[in-house]
């Protein structure tokens, strides 16, 4: 008789005897936290697409380490549901699964082959930074970033450090973000490697649009010093072949790198002379230049997805699962869309600002932009746009994900003052 699963949005902290079926999504490396309590992280999905958080702590992390790896699936039965605190929750009324003694686990067919690493070329990772699947890639390690803190949207600050990757299969450097906790584990190691062609592996990356697209770690990333097999050996001899390639490249980025620190600027005309076989996506400019096409007719606000920023019917503020990124509690939220010329003495060039951006230039939030439609009170929108038209604006501008994906030139506000 087929098993009677309980779907895990069924599962609250009332539950007591269950069966339910899930795929290990992810798995982190344990961590200990600031009461010197270890954990390790996991995250459960079942057939209906559902997901739940689950944990191992202290000992249960070893007696655990072969029983549940991640791409497994298995029938768990009577792990301990509890409550996720408010502070730690994605969503109301979350919860997470206990692994421990009490938790039965039966694996269910796994296939060896989805275990362990899947090393592809950097040619072949999917362009798409709402892909869900986790890739592990295999590179010549060029260039190591600083740490760099990222200002969340609602408060609390991120750790990001680059890896500048190349491989046989790619003409340039690809980039891979390493995210907070695994950063900082991995910060002396990395620190090792700022002046070799270092042939590494990176395990469970998943596709991420900051700075264009790149490939970011999750919370079951890992990072392969020595990687072994044909692939990576076959790597290593591609290297040693292409010493000065490699040299010229990690120039280029150094020089990439120290300029963006600095105030050079461009001029329009050369931004517009540029091509996609010349310009790499970590490469930005700075800019000085006006506005003088800024009108209320170019500026435009609709309902997105806050994930992905797609177009929703939803209400304002309301939750629903996006069809577009497949969140299942996405937020319908007010997005601004302004197209203006930026001008100064030798040209002008069409850009495209979005949310950060315009409630800069505007002074005003999206949802405060979107009551001021609702409410008729549009007028608010000329004036400013009058403001606009008379101000000096510095801009800093990169490629957009476009370069990456389809090797098309298209330029994106990375950042915007008033002078």
């Amino acid at each position: 008789m087929k098993p009677e699963y309980k779907p895990l949005k069924e599962l609250n902290d009332k539950t007591q005897k269950y069966k339910t079926k899930v795929k290990v999504i992810h798995k982190s490396t344990p961590q200990q936290s600031p009461n010197k309590t270890r954990y390790q992280r996991l995250l459960l999905k079942d057939d209906e697409g559902f997901t739940m958080k689950g944990a191992l702590f202290d000992t249960d992390i070893e007696k655990y380490a072969e029983a549940l790896e991640r791409n497994g699936e298995y029938e768990l039965s009577n792990a301990t549901i509890t409550a996720v605190p408010p502070q730690y929750a994605s969503k109301p009324n979350e919860y997470s699964m206990i692994i421990n003694a009490r938790t039965e686990i039966n694996p269910l067919s796994i296939d060896p082959t989805v275990l362990g690493p899947h090393y592809q070329s950097i040619a072949t990772v999917p362009r798409d930074p709402f892909n869900t699947e986790l890739v592990d890639i295999l590179g010549v390690l060029l260039y190591v970033s600083g740490t760099k803190p990222i200002r969340r949207p609602h408060g609390g600050e991120d750790l990001v450090r680059e890896m500048f990757l190349i491989d046989h299969s790619y003409d340039r450097p690809f980039t891979v973000s390493l995210w907070n906790e695994l950063l900082r584990t991995q910060a002396e190691l990395l620190d090792s490697w700022e002046e070799s062609y270092h042939v590494v592996g990176i395990l469970a990356l998943t596709g991420r649009s900051y700075k264009g697209f790149t490939l970011s770690t999750t919370m079951s990333s890992v990072i392969v010093p020595n990687p072994e097999g044909v692939k990576a050996n076959a790597l290593r001899a591609w290297a040693a072949d292409h010493h000065a390639l490699l040299a010229e490249h990690r120039t280029k980025l150094i020089g990439i790198h120290s300029s963006s620190e600095t105030a050079s600027i461009t001029t329009v005309q050369q931004i517009n002379q540029r091509k996609a076989s010349n310009t790499w996506q970590e490469e930005r400019f700075n800019l000085k230049v006006t506005l003088p096409t800024a009108s209320v007719e170019n500026l435009r606000l609709y309902l997105g997805c806050s994930k992905c920023g797609r177009r929703t019917n939803a209400t304002v503020n309301t939750t629903f699962k996006c069809p577009f990124c497949n969140v299942q509690d996405a937020q319908s939220l007010p997005r601004p869309i302004f197209k203006v010329d930026a001008v100064d003495d030798s040209g002008s060039m069409a850009l495209t600002l979005f949310a950060r951006e315009v409630e800069f230039l505007m002074g005003l939030s999206s949802i405060e932009m979107w009551k001021l439609k609702e409410n008729g009170n549009e007028d608010v929108f000329a004036e400013k746009m009058h403001e606009l038209r008379q101000k000096n604006v510095a801009l800093q501008i990169g490629p957009t994900l476009a370069l990456t994906t389809s090797k098309v030139l298209n330029w994106t506000v990375r950042s915007i003052a008033f002078e």
